[in-house]
Parts: C-alpha cells; structure tokens; sequence
C-alpha cells in the first residue's frame, strides 16, 4: 500500500468522493451495503478515503469485509479503532489494545491511537446509568382539559424493549465529554448571566446538577459519545408514565415540592445553580421505571422533530417521529414550570440551536439484541 502511487490514490479518492456523495444523498434509512468485486487492498484504500471524509459508519462495513482476507492487517486494524472510537462503540478499546500489540513501537500513528484510548476510557469514568423499558404497549397522549390539542389523540403504541437514562446528565459528565472531544461549552444562548460554567470550566458544587445550556446537537452527540442516543418521544413519554395511563412520573397525585423541582405559576426566576435540583434529589418523584426528574428540573430534548398533528396518523409500533420540522421537542417540565406543563403527556419544543437555562439532556439506548431485553420481552 505504501508504494500505491499518487494517480491511483487519486483515482480512489475520487471513488470514494463519488459513492460517499452519493451515499449522503441516499435517503439516511437505507441501509449501507459494501461494495463489491473490490480486492482486500483496494477496498483498504477505499476505507482511508472514507474516514477522511467523516464516513466511519459505511466505513466500518468495508473494514468488516477487508478483514475476512486480512484479519491481522495492521492498518484495518487502526482504522477499525478509529471509527468505533468515533461512533462510541464499546469495542473500541478492544481493538485499540489490539493495534497497539500489532504495530511497532515507533509507528508514527501511536501516540494518536494512545489518545483514542484515552478517550474510551472517559466514558467509562462518567457513565449513564441504564434503566430497562421492557417491550410492549402502552397509552400515549392526553385529551380534555388540561391537555393541548396537540396531545390527541390517545393511542396505543408499541415500543421495543429500550433503556432510559436514570438521571437527567449531569455537569460532570459533559465536563468529561467536553475535555474528552473538544465540544464546546455550555453556553447560554442569550445572557451571558445565565452561564453556571466559566468558559471550559465548571463552577464548584455543580456537578451533580443537571447539564444546562446545550443545544439540541449538543445533546445528540454528548448522547452518542456516551453510547447512546436521544430517546424518541414515544420512548420518553413510556419511560416517564408507564403503561397504566398515569398523569405524573409518581401517579396522579398532585405535584407537590417532595416530588419535583417546579414553579407553582410559571413566575420562578433564575437565579443561578440555586435554582436546579441534583440529580437523585426527589426519590418521591420517581417514574414506574424508577428514573428521576422525568417531571420539573430541566425539559429534556428527545429526537423528534415537532408536529402538532404528528398523532393522527403516527405509526402504532416504534413511532421515529415526523420526517422533517423546524423545531425538536422537548419533553418534561422544568424548574420555572407549572404543573400543568410537568404532566407526562404534555410536549413542548423549541428550535434545535437554543440553549437556555431550563433545557437539558436524558439519553437512551436500544436493548432489543440483549439477554435482558429479550427476557423482558
């Protein structure tokens, strides 16, 4: 490979431009299918232009093939490592400690890799703690007063087995993110008053607070480094109120200051760190599932774009959301809310740039291929 001259190198980066351009291009839910009929070192060249280009995902499958021919192939073997780091994918240290024992001493890619390595090991310092949502059916949407139109109708769903993060992220964890990938710091949108972190670095004593001033892209990848994703509506909405049709996390009892961090009239004003609840401060408050804050504190993205009528006519079984919107919904209530907007089928949203002092992140992950899942099924 390393005597592959500068035309060829060329040729295949141009390849590479042609089919990832046209892979971006595809509708996102097709699935990637390697391509055929290439050698295991023309598909390794393949993959070199592929995660230069930021296409670790489709390049992950190459790699997967190059390797039936070349198991041990020093540099597959990196680029493997290089991309499940980038996806956050558990195997990632696995394959790193591999390469390292398969490449010399001076190879001039070792300090990178010693920082990839470094890297999976910030997740592991900070982890989401998982709580499991079996599969099956339950009541989604509300009717009537206080409901919004935009809660109707109810419906059925059906979800596949999934976790919920117990805890709304903290301050702690996205410092980790943040000093581990270089994402920015959460930075109020509007009011450089309404900060709780001093450029990278966090205020004493706010740690186990909740994570605020974090976009909607910020939560999507903090949710992905962290190896998981944003729950959908749907998902949020289940792990907050179970299936018994209950009105809060804690049942249909009213809202009370033992339960959840909330404003009696929508008139709370901030007033710094003081103003947030920490992370396992209300055990009363719980969902059936036994995850916290799901109701007051901070509103927490979720992954799908906003539609009013999105119910009508949404799919009854692992409902993604709509297709396309101007806004993300945020679900839950925060702390300068009423009671009325922390009820578990109420629905907000916002544009997915704002970051403010009262939204802040939950993540999920798929369980459907576990044991546990499967038990649970």
């Amino acid at each position: 490979m390393r005597h592959m001259t500068r035309g060829a190198l060329s040729v295949i980066m141009l390849i590479v431009s042609i089919l990832t351009g046209g892979i971006a291009a595809s509708a996102q839910a097709d699935e990637y299918h390697v391509i055929p009929g290439l050698s295991a070192k023309d598909r390794m060249l393949l993959v070199q232009g592929m995660v230069q280009q930021g296409q670790c995902k489709n390049a992950l499958a190459e790699i997967l093939e190059a390797m039936k021919e070349l198991p041990n192939d020093e540099t597959l073997v990196r680029l493997k490592g290089v991309c499940e780091t980038e996806l956050s994918r558990p195997e990632a240290k696995d394959t790193i400690i591999r390469w390292l024992k398969l490449a010399s001493g001076s190879h001039p890619e070792r300090a990178k890799m010693l920082s990839l390595l470094a890297k999976t090991q910030a997740v592991l310092e900070t982890p989401n703690d998982w709580i499991l949502v079996p599969a099956g059916e339950f009541e989604m949407g509300a009717e009537g007063k206080p409901a919004d139109p935009d809660e109707s109708p109810k419906h059925r769903v059906y979800l596949d087995a999934y976790y919920i993060g117990k805890y709304e992220v903290t301050n702690r964890q996205y410092y980790t993110f943040v000093k581990a990938t270089g994402r920015r710091p959460p930075e109020n949108c509007c009011d450089p008053k309404d900060n709780i972190w001093r450029g990278d670095a966090m205020l004493d004593g706010i740690g186990e607070l909740p994570v605020i001033n974090v976009s909607w892209e910020d939560a999507v990848a903090y949710c992905q480094w962290s190896g998981g994703r944003l729950p959908t509506e749907a998902e949020w909405e289940k792990a907050a109120r179970g299936t018994d049709g209950r009105t809060y996390p804690w049942g249909d009892d009213p809202v009370t200051g033992n339960r959840t961090n909330y404003s009696i009239a929508n008139v709370t004003f901030w007033e710094g760190p003081a103003t947030l609840a920490k992370k396992d401060q209300y055990d009363y408050g719980k969902s059936p599932y036994g995850a916290y804050e799901m109701a007051g504190n901070v509103w927490e993205w979720v992954q799908d774009w906003y539609d009013e009528n999105y119910y009508k006519n949404s799919p009854s079984k692992n409902p993604p959301g709509p297709l396309d919107g101007t806004e993300r919904v945020m679900r839950g209530g925060s702390w300068r809310n009423d009671p009325e907007h922390l009820r578990a089928a109420n629905r907000s949203k916002h544009p997915a740039g704002e970051r403010r002092t009262y939204i802040g992140i939950r993540c999920a992950k798929s369980a459907t291929e576990t044991k546990e899942a499967r038990e649970a099924k």
